[in-house]
């Protein structure tokens, strides 16, 4: 006869009531599987395209950092951009946090998006400061003060590529005039195309509302460098694992013409 204060000697059978252990009694593989939340981003994210940044070279010279005034090469914002690829991400946080100024508003706050370790195409994803992130899929709305002139071809540029116009006017007498689209003018290629006619008077102030996708800019990785190791066949292999960026969307990033 066992005394019952002695150290059980065996594993008692489990019964229909047994709760199930926490923890399995040998892991297998304990590597981060990148892969997984890869596919989960293919699954659930949305569409980015991502352009990279370079500095613009347009300069006098490198003892002053002049840049050439009205540079037609980076629109003056300093950044060539190159190698645009689409890839899919999802945005874990966003911050709506705004400076409003005369002409629009300064998106001050910031957004932390995920994306994977590669793009669709097994190319290893790379990104830095500086680098563009647009949203194809959705747009928003912005509104901007112009100021119209006449150009080749009667064409006038907002800030981003119109996607559609919801309201233009202007002021004539203290009177507000609105502008149609087909009456006074169309879209072509992201841009006003004024009808000869029709257009607003030289040197008219103009109010416009329109929507145009979202692009935001790569302020820095939440990590320098994300790495691990996974078993492969048993061998210890590098692997990148999946980013966080802390990005931006900002009403002035692209060229400030007049026009």
């Amino acid at each position: 006869m066992s005394n019952p204060m002695d150290k059980p000697d065996k594993i008692l059978p489990n019964s229909p009531t047994s709760t199930p252990p926490m923890h399995p009694n040998v892991i297998l593989d304990p590597s981060i599987q990148g892969a997984n939340f890869n596919q989960l981003l293919q699954n659930r994210g949305i569409r980015f395209i991502h352009s990279r940044a370079i500095p613009c070279p347009n300069l006098s010279n490198l003892d002053d950092n002049n840049h050439i005034p009205n540079c037609p090469l980076c629109d003056n914002s300093n950044m060539i951009y190159y190698s645009p690829k689409e890839i899919i991400g999802s945005f874990l946080s966003n911050s709506v946090e705004k400076t409003f100024e005369f002409n629009g508003a300064w998106e001050v706050g910031t957004a932390v998006c995920s994306f994977p370790s590669e793009y669709a195409d097994g190319v290893q994803a790379e990104f830095t400061m500086f680098d563009r992130l647009l949203v194809p899929d959705y747009t928003v709305r912005l509104f901007e003060k112009k100021t119209y002139r006449i150009t080749d071809g009667l064409l006038q540029q907002l800030r981003y590529p119109i996607e559609k116009i919801e309201y233009l006017i202007g002021v004539t007498n203290d009177v507000i005039v609105e502008y149609i689209l087909d009456v006074n003018f169309t879209l072509d290629n992201g841009k006003i195309k004024w009808i000869a006619g029709f257009a607003p008077t030289l040197d008219q102030v103009l109010s416009v509302s329109y929507y145009a996708n979202p692009v935001y800019v790569v302020l820095h990785p939440l990590r320098e460098l994300r790495v691990s190791q996974q078993m492969i066949n048993g061998k210890k292999t590098a692997i990148r694992l999946p980013q966080q960026l802390v990005v931006k969307r900002d009403f002035y990033i692209n060229k400030p013409d007049t026009i």
